[in-house]
């Protein structure tokens, strides 16, 4: 039974104001009570005794309560009174020493009953496990009302007054191996959670152990992980096999590296977490590692899954992931990752670079294949389902990746995949998201927020709903897919969600918002089938712009063979001073575009006047027709496709390799990923 050792008169009877049963009291009235009030200091939810591990902590609410009505406003001190543990110590036939002051703290020592009230006002007691005795042995800390100040007419008891609490740090379960010596062919052994917390003293410097689960390990009721290599040198590596076990109720608030290894060098593969939970402040953070990999060491994950990952983010600082904060050097490979990255103090402010497995990669390239996300991710600047951030780092590789994250991102670069792929040499193939992307900074993208550097992007689609509330460079597959110099591919790939941009705002594509002051980009054989909306000007089926600052300029661009399926191509503002197009809004006059259609019945508005037209292929020697340089009218709206055509049959016009689209049906389709090109 709860609150056993607090000495509490709960079951006084209250001596009531002369009225009905039915009737309340009237505040209102000044009316002096004769009997004197009666009041009892309570710990709200208070155990029996409270045992937590090092170096957990625990609030509890305290406040008053008063069982007879006082007409005053009741002013009550309260502090801890360690000279009453001899005596409670006489009376109970124990020996409690005084729980050490360091172990305990009141948010205040003031409680306030207002006149007429039954509750006080409350404070916060917490308790610190990691200043209590090692040995597990139990202290006593009595909470005491001292001082009522405010009315003579009181009764309060000694066992009113004081609540006596019992308090002890609960002992690390007992670590070691019964099984194993931790070597390659003799790992040790995991089967329970001793076992997990042995970990820690069988790390050996400058070398790798050897683990293996042999049993689910359920960690619910272990508080506070310690993060293992989580100090310098951080040369402690580890094989890491789950064996297909799971790992449950893993939960970690650690200051620094908040994680299950601080940071992760070596192999983990073949292991399930269930309901885990980080408490992130500033630290970068991941449910693995906050930093896995280095330049001398790789870091290899595979056949991970992770069920149900809550991440409570507190801070500010860049680099939080559902496995790794972190990654230099790794490879991720079958991974399975749901989570929730929440802003836990309901703040607004968010760290960086926050990702359904990284936030962050650089340094050396890590690779991702097979990997599939689910949840919600919410972040600053930086943000996708899979990594948050590329940054300056060449050969990254994403293969046959899924999200189904849905994203809210406060700053830009914000991506159903990736946030903002920074690197050089880049490929990402085969790979897709479904969930909603809301950015509320520029570079928003069903799969990619912004890309810079030589990239490569083959047979990917993205089909959830990207919207940003307060930002430009917006699309239904990529925001912005050059913001540096570089060759960039696009191709075979398609975006179906709608792209809207608020009031304001403005660069909505239906697959690429902008490429814009780069050369060396081609976009082959793509489609878009969402409505797209921009809020002030330059909206397009395909692209919102393909232009450098002088639009008489070859850019070296391409878009051939694609199809802007757009059911409406809209601007809701007349303010703006840009076109917007059936396929691209603004285009160079010399840009290489061929075999382009829209659809036949698309919806488009810009400004009156300003309506679809059919238009020759444009190259260097074939200028964009129709523009208009003292109006900034460069629309380009490709051709009609025929009445009553289907997505399919254009795409079957101009040649679409059916070793990648299933053009069976209406709209194309991926073919298997077994019979796609590799």
């Amino acid at each position: 039974m709860k609150n056993a050792h607090i000495i509490i008169g709960a079951a006084l009877a209250a001596v009531l104001l002369p009225a009905s049963c039915s009737e309340e009291y009237d505040y209102r009235k000044k009316v002096s009570l004769d009997t004197p009030a009666k009041v009892a200091l309570r710990v709200v939810d208070l155990e029996d005794t409270v045992a937590l591990m090092a170096p957990r902590t625990k609030s509890y609410v305290v406040k008053a309560e008063a069982a007879a009505i006082s007409d005053g406003v009741l002013t009550l001190s309260v502090h801890a009174d360690l000279s009453k543990v001899a005596a409670y110590n006489r009376e109970h036939g124990t020996s409690f020493e005084p729980v050490p002051g360091d172990a305990y703290e009141l948010s205040s020592h003031q409680l306030l009953l207002p006149r007429y009230n039954t509750v006080s006002s409350t404070l916060q007691l917490t308790l610190r496990s990691q200043s209590m005795p090692e040995d597990g042995a139990t202290c006593l800390l009595p909470l005491c009302i001292d001082k009522i100040e405010g009315s003579d007419k009181l009764d309060l008891s000694a066992r009113d007054s004081t609540v006596f609490i019992l308090f002890r740090r609960k002992p690390l379960p007992e670590s070691g191996f019964e099984l194993g010596t931790g070597t390659e062919s003799d790992p040790f052994v995991i089967r329970n959670i001793g076992e997990m917390v042995g970990m820690a003293h069988a790390l050996k410097s400058g070398g790798t152990t050897y683990f293996k689960m042999e049993e689910d390990v359920d960690m619910s009721d272990y508080e506070d992980w310690v993060p293992l290599n989580a100090v310098p040198p951080y040369d402690k590596a580890v094989d890491f096999d789950g064996n297909g076990h799971r790992i449950i109720g893993f939960n970690c608030t650690a200051d620094a590296y908040p994680s299950l290894f601080g940071v992760f060098l070596g192999s983990f593969r073949n292991t399930v977490f269930d309901a885990p939970v980080l408490e992130v402040g500033a630290a970068s953070a991941g449910l693995l590692a906050a930093r896995s990999g280095g330049a001398e060491m790789p870091a290899q994950v595979s056949g991970v899954t992770v069920n149900g990952l809550v991440i409570h983010s507190r801070g500010t600082v860049a680099g939080i992931g559902g496995l790794v904060g972190h990654a230099v050097n790794s490879s991720f490979s079958d991974i399975t990752v749901d989570l929730r990255v929440e802003d836990a103090d309901h703040d607004d402010r968010m760290p960086n670079a926050v990702g359904g497995i990284a936030g962050t990669c650089s340094e050396s390239a890590s690779t991702f294949t097979d990997c599939r996300t689910t949840g919600f991710l919410t972040g600053n600047a930086q943000v996708g389902g899979l990594v948050g951030y590329i940054q300056a780092v060449e050969g990254i590789i994403v293969e046959r990746c899924t999200s189904a994250v849905d994203i809210e991102s406060f700053g830009q670069n914000a991506g159903g995949l990736l946030g903002y792929a920074a690197g050089e040499r880049m490929t990402v193939r085969d790979c897709d998201a479904t969930g909603a992307v809301s950015g509320g900074g520029h570079y928003t993208g069903g799969l990619i927020g912004s890309m810079a550097g030589n990239s490569t992007v083959l047979r990917c689609s993205a089909s959830g709903n990207v919207t940003s509330r307060a930002g430009n460079h917006v699309g239904g597959l990529i925001g912005n897919a050059c913001r540096s110099a570089g060759d960039v591919l696009i191709e075979d790939c398609f975006a179906s969600g709608d792209v809207s941009v608020v009031s304001g705002q403005r660069m909505a594509g239906g697959l690429i918002a902008v490429v814009e002051n780069r050369t060396g980009v081609t976009v082959r054989r793509c489609f878009a089938s969402g409505r797209v909306t921009s809020g002030w000007s330059q909206a397009g089926g395909l692209m919102a712009i393909a232009k450098l600052a002088t639009l008489t300029d070859s850019m070296e661009f391409t878009l051939e063979h694609s199809v802007a399926w757009n059911p409406a191509v809209l601007t809701q503002s007349l303010s703006g001073n840009w076109s917007s197009g059936g396929i691209i809004g603004v285009s160079n006059v010399t840009n290489r575009l061929s075999g382009n259609y829209r659809r036949p019945d698309m919806e488009f508005y810009d400004r009156p006047g300003w309506d679809l037209f059919d238009q020759a292929d444009v190259s260097p020697t074939a200028p964009l027709e129709g523009y208009d340089a003292s109006l900034y009218y460069y629309p380009y709206h490709g051709k009609a496709a025929p009445s009553g055509a289907t997505l399919s049959s254009v795409a079957r016009s101009l040649g679409w390799p059916e070793s990648v689209w299933d053009l069976s049906g209406d709209v194309p389709a991926f073919q298997p990923l077994s019979q796609r090109p590799r």
